[in-house]
């Protein structure tokens, strides 16, 4: 695991016919490697870009009413990612930022010049989000299904299902942007917003393929971490603000008839509540029974 931010300002020298796959990390190493080992054969090479900071950086967090401390790497992300250290397939290295927009396109400069190449096809990946194993090469495949000419097509996502707790209730559907796969070939100087959604201009194509989002089914101790780092950088970054109450009253607490769970304060009502859930028997499978 390297800081490989010294590259930056080299140019790659060549195209490669490859398949990358890029993550970006703060926090959430619960299901990260179940993530990898979803897209793993689908790929050629994959990068997770960690950071050990947030995008807005205090001692001090304003929570319920006091001043707490504000946790520092809980999950002690370097540590744990030292098991990828003699993998060939995977490469580490941190990087940080200080806001989240066009971030994926830096990470990606950055991994693009440490290769000295770059790939046809890139997907950027958060560590919650899990594919159905064999999807995605479906999903690369489809460039050419949907097209006689596939470099047609800049980007392409998928919708998610947004597991809530545990692996028994879910999100009701909602259209928030996935994992996005972009054509380098028709985007090469693509750029990212908020997350790896495009920043204007770009078309991205919905696939009928489906992701696993992890994001509320966090052990108590990240789910902490990540409400306090919410109302940390929320106003900085121009995000919705989240509610203080959130983590207690509505995750915490949660029981099936708890209503308004979004959330950001202002939009509590965009998660009405959980609805039951029963994962498909090859996808319970491949979570190696963790429900």
């Amino acid at each position: 695991m390297t800081d490989e931010r010294h590259l930056i300002g080299r140019r790659p020298v060549h195209q490669g016919n490859y398949k990358w796959a890029i993550y970006r990390m703060h926090y959430g190493l619960d299901f990260l490697s179940q993530s990898i080992s979803s897209i793993r054969d689908d790929v050629d090479k994959i990068f997770i870009c960690y950071s050990l900071q947030p995008w807005v950086v205090r001692d001090k967090v304003s929570y319920l009413g006091d001043e707490i401390d504000m946790p520092n790497n809980p999950e002690n992300i370097e540590e744990y990612l030292k098991i990828y250290n003699d993998d060939p397939k995977v490469h580490c290295f941190r990087a940080e930022f200080n806001t989240p927009k066009n971030q994926f396109r830096q990470i990606y400069d950055i991994c693009c010049e440490m290769e000295n190449t770059t790939p046809n096809k890139v997907l950027f990946m958060e560590p919650d989000m899990v594919y159905q194993k064999g999807d995605l090469s479906k999903m690369f495949d489809q460039f050419k299904k949907s097209t006689n000419d596939d470099t047609m097509i800049p980007a392409m996502t998928t919708y998610q299902i947004e597991l809530w707790k545990t692996f028994k209730w879910r999100v009701p559907q909602r259209e928030r942007t996935g994992p996005v796969i972009w054509n380098i070939d028709v985007s090469p100087e693509f750029k990212t917003h908020l997350g790896p959604e495009p920043d204007g201009g770009s078309l991205v194509i919905y696939n009928d393929m489906k992701n696993y989002n992890f994001g509320f089914c966090f052990n108590s101790l990240t789910m902490y971490y990540k409400h306090l780092t919410a109302i940390q950088f929320s106003s900085t970054i121009a995000d919705s603000i989240p509610s203080q109450e959130w983590y207690r009253d509505k995750w915490t607490n949660w029981t099936p008839d708890t209503e308004n769970l979004e959330i950001a304060e202002n939009y509590k009502y965009l998660i009405k509540r959980a609805e039951s859930f029963e994962m498909p028997e090859q996808m319970s499978d491949q979570m190696h029974g963790q429900i």
